[in-house]
């Protein structure tokens, strides 16, 4: 009787993963596309920030991006460029605190969401936001998370079951980039990038937790690794402009 219910249990877990189905999370923003002028006279401003700073921080995906634990809500605007992941992980939240220790910096600051336009179209957009904050620098970065299975790429939006991943390696690879620009004249200070990936190899594949997790750990990682890049770079910034 017993050797009959594991039996059955087994069978329950195997068909629940197969009809179980993963969505991979919505993408990335190229941020460079977003300017609100051409690359040769944004470098062509001059910055305006006085130290010590407060710094606006803004996460941007693409349009109505979701992913398993975040939806995008219908209530937000359905014609941006981009959209808003207003709600951070604790360790994203984390990092970026580490951030506000660093010489020159006096606060970083979340967006608030009553402070946003309606429409996000540019980076114009989020300097107005941040000028309402009284920030006069703006960090943005976004994270570009793709699946491999077996050698195959899964791109955002894609879905598959779990079944499917029975004895199969799973990759996930996360870009994290970032851009840090003077809220009044959109000077570009900098950009910082980084790449980390993590992979699992399972027997059975239970629930999408279990996918998830690979996610969340990867985006993670690289977030860590960016931020690492973002406080190498601040102290150059903290050298130069600082007079």
């Amino acid at each position: 009787m017993k050797n009959k219910i594991l039996i059955l249990g087994l069978l329950f877990i195997i068909l629940s993963s197969c009809s179980a189905k993963y969505v991979t999370p919505g993408g990335d923003v190229k941020i460079s596309s977003l300017a609100d002028e051409d690359i040769s006279k944004i470098l062509s401003n001059k910055p305006s920030a006085e130290f010590p700073v407060t710094i606006a921080v803004a996460r941007i995906q693409a349009p109505k991006y979701s992913n398993y634990r975040y939806s995008y809500r219908n209530a937000e605007p359905t014609n941006s460029n981009f959209s808003m992941v207003l709600t951070r992980e604790p360790d994203e939240e984390k990092n970026i605190q580490e951030i506000a220790k660093l010489k020159g910096i006096k606060q970083i600051s979340p967006f608030n969401r009553l402070l946003l336009p309606y429409n996000y179209n540019s980076i114009k957009d989020l300097r107005l936001a941040a000028a309402k904050m009284k920030a006069q620098v703006l960090l943005v970065y976004t994270f570009d998370t793709e699946f491999e299975i077996d050698a195959k790429n899964y791109g955002p939006q894609n879905v598959f079951a779990l079944g499917y991943l029975k004895n199969k390696e799973v990759k996930v690879r996360t870009t994290s980039s970032a851009a840090l620009f003077d809220v009044q004249t959109e000077y570009l200070y900098g950009l910082a990038e980084a790449t980390e990936e993590v992979e699992k190899k399972s027997n059975i594949w239970k629930q999408n937790q279990d996918v998830d997790k690979l996610r969340l750990d990867s985006e993670k990682k690289s977030f860590e690794k960016l931020v690492k890049d973002i406080e190498k770079m601040w102290e150059g910034i903290y050298q130069e402009y600082n007079k």
